[in-house]
C-alpha cells in the first residue's frame, strides 16, 4: 500500500491489511482487541498473525490523505474529527488497557491516519504510537496537525474558530482551554524529541523545528481567540 512514510512493508490482501510487527505490537493488539470487545468500530479489527509473521487487520474502506499542510477543513469535517477522537478516548477511558491513566492516546491522530467517507473522517488507523495518557495530549496534537502551522492556508482567526468547534464538539470545557496554545507548543516539542530519540531528526531547521517556531509566535493569539470567543 502506498502512502506510508515510516512503516514499510504494509500490503493489502483482499479485505485485510498486513503489517510488520514490532516492539509496540503487543500493546496495540491489546488495544484493538479492547476496542472490539466494547463495540468501538472507529479502529481496525485485529484478525491475527499470518504465515509471514505479519499482523492481519481489517481493511477500512474509504479515502485517505497524503498531505495536510494547508489545514483547509470545513466545520463539518472538524466536528467529525472531534467526535471520532472522543469515541476512541471514551472507549478506552477507565479500562485496564489505559494502565491507570485517563485514557489511551493515539499519539499520531493526524489527517494522514484516518479514513474519510463522503469527505468526513470516520475511523482511525496506525496505532503504533498509542499509549496511556491524558486526553489533552491527543487534543493538542490534533489541534496542531489539523489546524495550525507555518503552512496553514486559512487566516488564524478562521483556524481558531475551527479549534473552538473542535473543542466544543469533543466536550473539552472552558477551564481546560487556558494556555492551550502553549500546550500545543509543548506537544510538538515532545514530538520532536521523540523523533530525535528514534534517529529520524537530528539537525535544526527541519519542518518540525519550523512548526515549533511558528506555534510559539502564535500561541498567545490562539489563546486569545479561544478566550474571546462569542
Amino acid at each position: 500500500m502506498s502512502g506510508g512514510r515510516i512503516t514499510e512493508g504494509v500490503v493489502r490482501v483482499g479485505d485485510t491489511v498486513r503489517r510488520p510487527v514490532g516492539a509496540h505490537s503487543a500493546f496495540v493488539h491489546r488495544l484493538l482487541r479492547h476496542f472490539e470487545a466494547v463495540g468501538c468500530d472507529a479502529a481496525p479489527r485485529l484478525l491475527g498473525i499470518d504465515g509471514k509473521g505479519r499482523e492481519v487487520l481489517s481493511f477500512q474502506r474509504g479515502e485517505t490523505r497524503t498531505e495536510f499542510r494547508s489545514r483547509e477543513w470545513t466545520s463539518a469535517q472538524i466536528a467529525a474529527v472531534a467526535r471520532l477522537l472522543r469515541r476512541l478516548h471514551d472507549a478506552s477511558a477507565g479500562a485496564a488497557v489505559a494502565g491507570g491513566q485517563e485514557t489511551v492516546c493515539h499519539n499520531d491522530f493526524s489527517p494522514l491516519n484516518v479514513t474519510f467517507v463522503d469527505g468526513l473522517p470516520v475511523a482511525a488507523f496506525d496505532f503504533d504510537q498509542a499509549a496511556p495518557g491524558p486526553r489533552t495530549r491527543d487534543l493538542a496534537y490534533a489541534a496542531w496537525l489539523w489546524l495550525f502551522g507555518a503552512d496553514v492556508a486559512g487566516p488564524l482567526d478562521r483556524q481558531t474558530f475551527l479549534l473552538r468547534t473542535f473543542l466544543d464538539v469533543y466536550g473539552f470545557g472552558e477551564e481546560g482551554r487556558r494556555g492551550f496554545g502553549a500546550l500545543i507548543v509543548a506537544r510538538v516539542e515532545d514530538e520532536l524529541a521523540m523523533h530525535r530519540r528514534a534517529g529520524r531528526i537530528t539537525t535544526p531547521g527541519t519542518w518540525l523545528h519550523q512548526e515549533i517556531v511558528w506555534l510559539g509566535k502564535h500561541a498567545d493569539d490562539i489563546d486569545r481567540g479561544l478566550r474571546d470567543a462569542p
